[in-house]
């Protein structure tokens, strides 16, 4: 009796502690997303870097009522109906990530204090080993795709978005956020998830020492 209740308990353990790297992994990943995606200043800088043919001004208010509608929806009546489709297919994934984000973020604080003392040691363990995983993971992938750009946007663009994502060269959409733009903003993340990864790994391992 005393070895089935002893079994359930290290069963819920195991529950949690994959819980916690699981939120951890996610936390890792998404945690610049709403940066990214509700600094329009971010936008300019690339925007600028890029070439957008639009003055500064204008770039800048299109930029702005583009992170209001991700934000709470605003018509954007300055863009046509494919492009529209296309910035609520955008929206969506922006708000499911933004929402995985706080409940992996919540999950993993929560984590550290439901397990005792000696358990945290697993813990601060499984935090480095984690946090390297995904740096390396990251490493691998932004090699992969900053040196073939397109087709690895093309494919991220498959796999998410059903509906519409291709635009021509006079599409709106297309003048304010070219490619390059999306290259740089690709880099700026995958650089976010690797210096915070490696942060993470390097602490957690310094308080696992002590």
């Amino acid at each position: 009796m005393k070895l089935n209740k002893f079994s359930k308990v290290i069963f819920v353990l195991s529950i949690l502690k994959g819980i916690f790297v699981v939120s951890l992994i996610l936390s890792l990943f998404l945690w610049s997303v709403p940066i990214l995606s509700f600094n329009s200043d971010i936008w300019l800088i690339f925007q600028e870097r890029s070439g957008v043919i639009l003055d500064f001004e204008n770039a800048r208010n299109y930029n702005e009522l583009i992170v209001e509608f991700f934000k709470t929806g605003l018509n954007l009546e300055f863009l046509n109906e494919k492009e529209l489709s296309h910035m609520k297919d955008v929206k969506t994934v922006i708000t499911i990530a933004n929402v995985l984000f706080i409940f992996s973020f919540i999950s993993l604080i929560s984590g550290f204090s439901y397990f005792s003392k000696s358990q945290r040691k697993f813990l601060l363990k499984a935090l480095r080993k984690t946090s390297l995983f995904v740096f390396v993971i990251t490493l691998i992938f932004s090699v992969i795709i900053l040196t073939n750009f397109h087709s690895s946007f093309m494919i991220f663009h498959k796999i998410i978005f059903i509906r519409n994502f291709v635009f021509p060269a006079d599409s709106l959409l297309k003048i304010l956020y070219p490619d390059e733009f999306f290259y740089g903003l690709s880099a700026l993340y995958l650089l976010s998830v690797l210096i915070v990864s490696f942060i993470v790994a390097v602490i957690s391992h310094r308080l696992k020492l002590k």
